[in-house]
């Protein structure tokens, strides 16, 4: 078994099950006494930092992610786990607190990334770790965004990440594998690892409507995207729903699988969300929640992997009526590959399967257990279909 860059999980494990020994009925013992009073005043120290910064107009907070995934290798059977981190740190400003601008707002955000690849275990199309990527230290984000006629219009310009704005499947968040989170078929689609600079232009005519703009410069080309969406409250329950349908255009000198050249692809996608039960607990707030979610995308096969894309999925906020941050998943993601000469596919399409249990220690502390099997990864018969385990823990700041 090989384990990798897991100092850091080793180092939060320690400090968590100090924190657990020190709840216990027994007297705490020094050592566990002096961790919990250390990470309490680290928190606290935190806190008035955030508190006084937000009070100038800076909003500033971080997450550390790191996750632990068992499997067997492709090649020898053998047994085999490894371990990457994410860390992000971010600073939201408040033009109007800050340079008296009304209406307008920045954001900051660095990140950095240690990995060791997913593909030493999987050799499935769609990522099984949604921070798999290349080891870096980067700016990430940094955008400047202006409100105008009441919040109706609004206009992004900066390095963003197009999947905080567009093909966003909101109930998603929690899933590990990167389909869940938007489709695949979008071709050069400048989310993680890498965002890119653009221009976006949001409208809001109604509460219930909206449209969005986006024009990005990748590195296939100029890919330009537009995302009408309606949302929604259904009943006495008024149980929130909402839907978008996206059509992208990536302009550019493209390469297609049979070798010819092309100045032009597209595709579109859609996104439904509907939440289908709900449970007061408290009158602070705290729900138990039903949620469903279901994504189709085509992109065109000559040059995109992915022709077409289905994915479906159901969490469960409060899944016990005690356990009320915490939240259960099941989801399926299917792609078909393309069938045009070159691309080599030998498989029609990939399935996969995850499920996942969300336990929220505290605020700032959750672990995810993440459970996935593969169909036909990578679309090649020689790859056997397999599975992995992933805990995730996640730590906010």
């Amino acid at each position: 078994m090989r384990l990798k860059n897991s100092s850091l999980l080793i180092t939060l494990a320690v400090a968590l099950s100090s924190i657990a020994n020190s709840q216990t009925a027994d007297p705490p013992k020094e050592d566990s006494l002096f961790a919990r009073r250390t990470i309490s005043a680290i928190i606290s120290r935190t806190g008035m930092i955030q508190r006084s910064s937000a009070e100038r107009g800076i909003a500033v907070q971080g997450q550390f992610v790191q996750d632990l995934t068992f499997g067997r290798n492709d090649i020898d059977d053998n047994p085999t786990a490894f371990s990457r981190y994410s860390l992000d740190v971010s600073a939201a400003l408040d033009g109007k607190r800050l340079f008296r601008w009304a209406g307008s707002d920045g954001f900051v955000r660095l990140k950095n990334h240690q990995n060791e690849f997913g593909q030493s275990i999987g050799t499935e199309a769609q990522l099984f770790s949604n921070i798999d990527a290349p080891s870096r230290t980067t700016l990430y984000e940094v955008w400047f965004e202006q409100r105008l006629k009441a919040d109706k219009l609004r206009i992004k310009l900066g390095k963003i990440d197009a999947n905080t704005e567009f093909a966003v499947v909101q109930g998603a968040g929690d899933f590990l594998n990167s389909s869940m989170g938007y489709s695949p078929t979008i071709l050069s689609f400048p989310t993680y690892p890498e965002p890119k600079f653009g221009v976006n232009v949001f409208l809001h005519p109604l509460k219930q409507y909206a449209l969005g703009l986006g024009a990005f410069r990748t590195s296939m080309g100029t890919l330009s995207i537009v995302e009408p969406g309606r949302s929604w409250a259904l009943g006495k329950a008024e149980l929130p729903g909402r839907v978008s349908a996206g059509y992208w255009r990536l302009d550019g000198e493209l390469n297609a699988f049979d070798g010819s050249r092309s100045s032009v692809t597209q595709g579109f996608y859609s996104v439904f969300e509907q939440a289908v039960w709900r449970q007061v607990l408290s009158q602070d707030g705290d729900e138990r929640r039903l949620s469903t979610y279901l994504q189709f995308a085509h992109a065109d096969g000559r040059m995109s992997p992915f022709t077409d894309h289905l994915g479906s999925g159901a969490v469960l906020q409060a899944p016990f009526e005690r356990r009320s941050h915490d939240s259960l998943g099941f989801a399926s993601t299917w792609v078909r590959f393309s069938s045009q000469p070159g691309s080599e596919f030998d498989q029609t399409a990939e399935l996969i399967l995850e499920g996942y249990y969300k336990i929220s220690l505290s605020r700032q502390l959750a672990l995810v257990s993440d459970f996935q099997f593969f169909h036909h990864p990578g679309g090649l018969q020689k790859n056997r279909d397999g599975a992995v385990v992933t805990p995730r823990l996640v730590v906010s700041f």
